[in-house]
């Protein structure tokens, strides 16, 4: 199944970040196709580096996760050919255009968002699922 993945489904994932640790394993297990805007990458490595920064993680473990995020075989999208589309989707919904980039590419890729974002959930209820609903139609 294609889905777009939020940037913290695989944090929360790669974290083992309660309570959406087990959501995020079943979620991770029941997709093959998994693609995001290239601007996960960036948001990944800074969570890491906050996790850094208040000792959640030390330097080496978040390395590791980074080295993680790799085999989870997401297929990485250009966001320069997101951004309009993800621009005008983020006016109208009043939503962080760096969210509405995964918006943008699951509707032009015609498959689910998940995310745990409840601001994208209740603004593109038709995209945006919960991992838990995503894998359930797998």
């Amino acid at each position: 199944m294609k889905v777009v993945v939020d940037t913290n489904v695989i944090a929360y994932f790669l974290l083992g970040t309660r309570p959406f640790r087990q959501e995020c394993v079943t979620f991770w297990k029941t997709i093959d196709e998994p693609l995001a805007p290239a601007s996960w990458e960036a948001e990944l490595t800074n969570v890491l580096w906050m996790a850094v920064r208040t000792k959640i993680l030390s330097p080496p473990e978040a390395l590791h996760k980074l080295d993680l995020a790799v085999t989870l075989g997401i297929r990485t999208v250009p966001v320069q050919g997101l951004w309009h589309g993800a621009l005008i989707r983020a006016c109208s919904a009043n939503v962080a255009a760096y969210d509405a980039l995964f918006v943008e590419l699951a509707e032009r890729e015609g498959c689910p968002l998940a995310t745990f974002d409840k601001p994208l959930l209740r603004a593109f209820p038709k995209i945006a699922r919960r991992p838990r609903s995503v894998a359930s139609t797998a």
